[in-house]
């Protein structure tokens, strides 16, 4: 039996719209937030709306269904009270998750601000302990990769640092094109692509993949910006794309879109359909 490919993108409007959206433009999984990504205020869903939206992505076959923590976590600051934020919302965002038997929160960890990874890593590694202590078993944390901005943490070497000083099935990684395209990870050839892929198999492993995040670039290779591109129009390219999510290696892995849309509106049926026509 052959498994279609799960396509789908960050969609706004909250749980309520989630679903509509989703269908609206042609995934088939979603990723949302669990509410304001500017804000620290955070709540539980409600068990009858998180059961409804459940119910709502199994009848129209939109699973995986992921949550993107908020953008004001910083696990690594050097501000208690702020990482004492950080990791109350991301529980939070876990529990929600598991509500909604949702495939995981994913997190940018934050940045050091200058101080190092050795520096940090003890903070960020016990902060991420904590939130998996607080939450439920069927949740899960996504370590996303950085795009080489200076003091951001997400290198392959830092993810498998953290990976492999927790030890958790509950946690895995979330690799972003366009973070690692802008961190210098050239795979618009095939050259280039083998040179990532080994790296990832010696740091990471595969095995701990769970999402790709599925960009295009706005800016040009190992340029250290997180700025990201509608698919096929930025400096990695559709055939850069095709050669990446069609590779034995990858081809498994959801794939959700946060390009910038066609009309600048946000993530489209237009950027989904040009997925669709990359895949084998």
């Amino acid at each position: 039996m052959t498994i279609k490919r799960r396509v789908g993108a960050h969609v706004g409007g909250g749980l309520s719209s989630a679903i509509d959206n989703t269908i609206l433009i042609g995934g088939n999984c979603l990723q949302i937030f669990a509410g304001s990504p500017r804000m620290w205020a955070r709540s539980l869903w409600a068990v009858d709306i998180a059961k409804k939206f459940t119910e709502l992505a199994i009848k129209n076959d939109l699973n995986p269904v992921y949550i993107h923590a908020l953008y004001l976590t910083n696990l690594a600051s050097d501000n208690e009270e702020l990482v004492e934020k950080s990791i109350a919302a991301l529980v939070m965002d876990m529990r929600n998750s598991a509500a909604i038997s949702g495939a995981g929160v994913v997190l940018h960890i934050g940045s050091h601000q200058g101080r190092g990874w050795q520096d940090s890593r003890t903070l960020v590694i016990e902060s991420i302990r904590k939130v998996l202590d607080s939450t439920p078993n069927n949740s899960y944390l996504l370590l996303e990769n950085s795009a080489g901005q200076k003091g951001k943490i997400g290198s392959l070497t830092e993810l498998a640092d953290i990976l492999n000083s927790i030890n958790s099935p509950r946690l895995k990684v979330c690799l972003d094109t366009a973070h690692a395209f802008e961190a210098g990870y050239n795979f618009t050839t095939n050259q280039g692509l083998e040179l990532w892929l080994k790296e990832i198999e010696s740091t990471i492993g595969f095995e701990k993949i769970e999402l790709l995040h599925l960009n295009d670039s706005k800016t040009p290779l190992g340029s250290g910006r997180d700025n990201h591109q509608n698919i096929g129009d930025g400096y990695i390219g559709s055939e850069g794309v095709k050669r990446l999510i069609n590779h034995p290696k990858l081809a498994h892995l959801p794939l959700i879109l946060e390009v910038p849309g066609i009309e600048g509106m946000g993530p489209d049926k237009e950027n989904i359909d040009r997925v669709k026509q990359l895949l084998f």
